[in-house]
């Protein structure tokens, strides 16, 4: 019957609301269809979202999936969102279910699984890691485990943070988002941004991210006083957007560093491998914060600076850490101490041979490791396609 679908994919981050974890969803779709020719397969139950006719109409245009939208603006797992998802499990032959993401979602497995959907599974993302240290909310990671066929991860620090609440009938798997290699590629700087920003003949470190705490913008602004006495002429460009941004700009005016510390704002997505080469480093020193439960799930910018042909300074925090390979593709610091921050960003700008070859070797790491198609296989077998 031409009605009938394998798959169900239950996610409140769909769109057309953007974030990562859409991002990564949307991806994933992609693969399916691009590779597995499977959008015919999959329908969508996802939360109901202002603007999202239109997205909708779109995304069935073009992949061939059918989305579903509950009245929720936010889909839990009540008794009501729980016999919804069974309903259309069963009106479309549904044998796969897939959670966009595992938490609190993935607490339906045991309802769906009694419906008779046989293959459940569930993304992880990096706020799991806190559900399964916190006392209750572990109880309650572990107990929808054991519905689960598959759970995935990000990298080995989220696996491992996991580990100790997943249940034993459910297998983990690492599925990371991709990188997007024809997207983010290796370029000449661009001379219009070059003149823009006014950064011709100066070292320029470039940092891509939300301007929030866990990012650690300020902590490269304190540390940028140090790093001009050795590169009088290094310029730091901050591109992003966010509620911190206030106390940045008062952190450069305070430390008169007007001159050199350029605020980019927001850039379409579309534009930002040109922003990427800019850099002769991107740096991003991230930091955990809350006693470790706020921490980066991987750091996937990382992997687009190294994609797009730039070596990178990454923060000790979280996944981060997963997202380098240190010594080839970039550095790990400890993003709360500004004094080594400082230290190892000047050392790496006084060396220019060995941040291209590092920059050389994070594209072919990205090629070979990290590009959509080859998360996009691994997940399509999970899925039985």
């Amino acid at each position: 019957m031409s009605h009938q679908r394998s798959i169900l994919l239950v996610t409140n981050d769909l769109g057309p609301r953007a974030g990562g974890i859409e991002t990564f969803i949307l991806g994933l779709i992609d693969q399916l269809v691009i590779a597995h020719r499977a959008g015919g397969q999959i329908v969508i139950l996802t939360s109901t979202q202002p603007g999202s006719e239109k997205f909708d109409q779109d995304l069935m245009a073009r992949t061939g999936v059918v989305v579903i939208r509950d009245r929720a603006k936010v889909l839990l797992p009540s008794p009501r969102v729980n016999r919804v998802a069974a309903r259309i499990a069963r009106e479309y032959g549904c044998t796969t279910v897939w959670f966009g993401a595992a938490m609190p979602l993935a607490w339906m497995a045991g309802h769906l699984k009694r419906a008779g959907v046989k293959n459940l599974l569930a993304i992880t993302h990096g706020h799991e890691v806190w559900w399964s240290k916190l006392p209750v909310f572990r109880q309650i990671f572990k107990q929808s485990t054991k519905s689960l066929s598959h759970l995935t991860y990000l990298g080995e620090f989220t696996r491992s943070a996991m580990q100790g609440a997943v249940s034993k009938n459910c297998t983990m798997v690492q599925i990371a988002p991709g990188i997007p290699i024809d997207h983010f590629v290796p370029s000449q700087k661009s001379k219009e941004l070059v003149a823009q920003y006014d950064l011709a003949g100066k070292k320029v470190v470039v940092c891509v991210g939300r301007l929030v705490h866990r990012k650690g913008q300020d902590k490269l602004i304190e540390a940028w006083p140090e790093v001009l006495e050795s590169h009088p002429d290094a310029v730091l460009l901050l591109v992003g957007i966010g509620p911190r941004e206030k106390f940045l700009r008062n952190q450069v005016a305070t430390r008169g560093l007007s001159r050199q510390v350029r605020f980019v704002g927001r850039v379409a997505y579309n534009e930002l491998p040109q922003y990427f080469s800019l850099g002769d480093l991107f740096a991003m020193p991230s930091r955990s914060r809350l006693a470790g439960l706020e921490v980066e799930g991987l750091g996937i910018v990382y992997l687009e600076a190294s994609s797009s042909g730039i070596p990178v300074l990454a923060g000790r925090s979280g996944g981060a850490p997963d997202a380098v390979l240190q010594g080839i593709t970039g550095e790990v610091v400890d993003g709360t101490d500004v004094k080594k921050i400082a230290a190892l960003t000047s050392r790496m700008l006084s060396e220019p041979e060995r941040l291209r070859e590092m920059g050389a070797a994070g594209r072919v790491w990205a090629v070979e490791k990290w590009s959509w198609q080859i998360w996009g296989d691994k997940f399509a077998q999970l899925l039985g396609l």
